[in-house]
């Protein structure tokens, strides 16, 4: 598994992206309002300038429900509210993605001289893979290098799992899907040289390790 930015991953997905020789493209990405949240709401829950907000999403037209772009700083959420690990998912853990393996082939961290962002479980090519935890499903294809087909999922929290080499996918973008919920079957799709399913957890844009919050119950 190669080492891929998070941001560009959602270059194809719902987050815009800069690079350093894009500087005429906005750094940033979308939040989504909360059922009759306010713009001024999601100001005051990430600690951003209310005014900032509104001119980053000028001449755009917000509805309840509607998708708000966050304008980052380096990559980074300036502004961004601290959350304990605690607070991460609704029930604080993950379903362990892949029910019937029990393996982890490469763990999360430096790898090969670079920054391995997920884990890697490997198992029988067709085996199922699950949602580790109930949300909306915001990118399913095979439209990014290297990762062949690849489901991401959003929950609350502004938190992101990602699943990864899949050899096919049953979702589509849009779609609320519930833990536990069959999702893709585990393949070797992309650069993989055996069947396997790559797994990120990501906050924003930041990588976490999957093993703190993961149960292989």
């Amino acid at each position: 598994m190669i080492k891929k930015s998070w941001f560009t991953y959602f270059s194809t997905l719902i987050f815009l992206v800069i690079g350093v020789s894009c500087s005429h493209i906005k750094s940033g990405h979308y939040v989504q309002l909360k059922k009759g949240q306010k713009l001024e709401d999601l100001a005051k829950e990430l600690k951003v300038d209310a005014d900032l907000l509104k001119t980053a999403n000028h001449g755009r037209s917000i509805a309840s429900d509607g998708w708000v772009f966050i304008p980052l700083k380096r990559g980074v959420l300036g502004q961004s509210r601290s959350v304990s690990p605690s607070q991460y998912f609704d029930n604080g853990i993950l379903m362990w993605p892949v029910p019937s393996e029990s393996r982890v082939s490469s763990r999360f961290g430096r790898r090969w001289g670079r920054q391995h962002e997920g884990i890697d479980i490997p198992g029988r090519r067709g085996a199922h893979i699950v949602a580790s935890q109930s949300g909306t499903v915001v990118y399913s294809g095979k439209g990014i290098t290297g990762y062949g087909n690849i489901t991401v999922i959003s929950h609350p929290n502004h938190l992101f799992t990602v699943y990864a080499h899949a050899r096919k996918n049953y979702t589509k973008k849009g779609q609320y899907v519930h833990q536990g919920q069959v999702i893709a079957e585990l393949g070797n799709t992309g650069r993989s040289t055996a069947p396997h399913l790559h797994f990120e957890v990501r906050k924003n844009s930041k990588a976490l390790d999957p093993l703190k919050y993961l149960s292989q119950n």
